[in-house]
C-alpha cells in the first residue's frame, strides 16, 4: 500500500462468451448502449465546485448560527449534483441501470472485504504519512468542520462522512470515472468507436490508466480542504491511497459494493480519532 503504482489488478479467467461483459475481466468491452464518458464526469465535477464556491462566498455574508445549516446544504447539493450526474448518464447515455453502468452492486462478502480494506488502507495512510510530516516540519489539522450543536455534528460530520460521502464518491470516481477512462482508451468515443478489437497491451493499459487516473483525480478532489502544507501531504496521501485499493476492488470484483464499505470504514476511523482528540 506505500507504492505510488499499484500492480495491475488480477484478471480472472473467463470464457470468450461472458468475457467482454465483465468489468473483471482484461477482455471487458463497452457495451454499445453505453455512450457516458468522461465529459459526463467534468460536468459533475464542474457542479460539485461551483457549489463549493458558492457556498464559501455566501458564508462571508451569514452570521454563526446559519453556518452549519448552510454547510449541510452544501453536502446535499454538492454530492447531490454527482449522485444526479451519474444517474443522468445511466438514464440518457446508458443501459437506464446504476448496477449495469457504473457496478453499484452489493454482496454480503463485500462487508468483511471493505472492512479489511479499509483499515489497511488508513494504516498505510499513517505510514505514509508519517516520513512526509516529518520534511514539512507542520502539525496536520483535521479536515471534519467544527460544530456546536449536537444536531448538526451528527448531519454534518457522522452522516456526511460515513454514510452520503462513500456512496456517492464511489458511484462517481470508482463507477463513472473509472469506466469511462476505461472506455475511452479501448474504443475512442463513443460517437466514433474503433473498430478493431483493442490489443493485448491497450487493454492492460486501459485497466492500468483508468485505477491510477481516477485515483488522482479522487485525490485532487479532497485537496480544497487542507489549509496548511502538512494538512495537504496528510490528506492527499490518505485519500491517494484508498483511491488506488477502491479503484483496484472494483476492477477486480466489478462491484463498487467493496469499495464502499471500504470508505465508510477509512472514514469512520478518522472520525473516530477526530472525536477521541478534539
Amino acid at each position: 500500500m506505500t507504492n505510488s503504482t499499484p500492480p495491475t489488478p488480477p484478471i480472472r479467467a473467463h470464457t470468450p462468451a461472458d468475457a467482454s461483459d465483465d468489468y473483471s475481466s482484461i477482455d471487458y468491452r463497452p457495451a454499445s448502449a453505453i455512450r457516458w464518458g468522461l465529459p459526463q464526469f467534468f460536468i459533475g465535477i464542474g457542479l460539485f465546485l461551483a457549489i463549493i464556491v458558492v457556498v464559501n462566498v455566501l458564508a462571508l455574508f451569514l452570521p454563526a448560527w446559519a453556518q452549519s445549516p448552510l454547510l449541510f446544504a452544501a453536502i446535499l447539493a454538492g454530492y447531490g449534483a454527482l449522485f444526479v450526474t451519474a444517474l443522468r448518464a445511466a438514464r440518457s447515455r446508458g443501459t437506464g441501470s446504476l448496477a449495469r453502468d457504473f457496478g453499484l452492486r452489493f454482496r454480503p462478502v463485500d462487508l468483511a472485504i471493505g472492512f479489511g480494506v479499509g483499515i489497511a488502507a488508513k494504516i498505510a495512510g499513517l505510514i505514509v504519512a508519517i516520513p512526509l510530516l516529518r520534511l514539512t516540519g507542520g502539525t496536520p489539522t483535521s479536515n471534519v468542520p467544527m460544530q456546536s450543536d449536537i444536531f448538526w455534528i451528527v448531519l454534518n460530520t457522522v452522516v456526511a462522512t460515513t454514510l452520503i460521502a462513500p456512496v456517492v464518491e464511489e458511484l462517481f470516481f470508482r463507477g463513472l470515472l473509472l469506466r469511462a477512462i476505461r472506455h475511452r482508451i479501448l474504443r475512442g468515443r463513443a460517437s466514433q468507436p474503433r473498430t478493431t478489437p483493442p490489443s493485448s497491451a491497450r487493454r492492460r493499459g486501459a485497466l492500468l490508466a483508468s485505477v491510477l487516473i481516477s485515483s488522482a483525480a479522487f485525490m485532487a478532489m479532497h485537496l480544497y480542504q487542507a489549509r496548511d502544507l502538512a494538512t495537504l501531504v496528510v490528506l492527499g496521501s490518505a485519500t491517494l491511497i484508498l483511491g488506488l485499493a477502491n479503484a483496484v476492488l472494483a476492477t477486480r470484483t466489478g462491484r463498487l459494493g467493496p469499495g464502499i464499505v471500504a470508505h465508510m470504514v477509512f472514514n469512520a476511523v478518522a472520525l473516530l480519532g477526530f472525536f477521541a482528540t478534539g
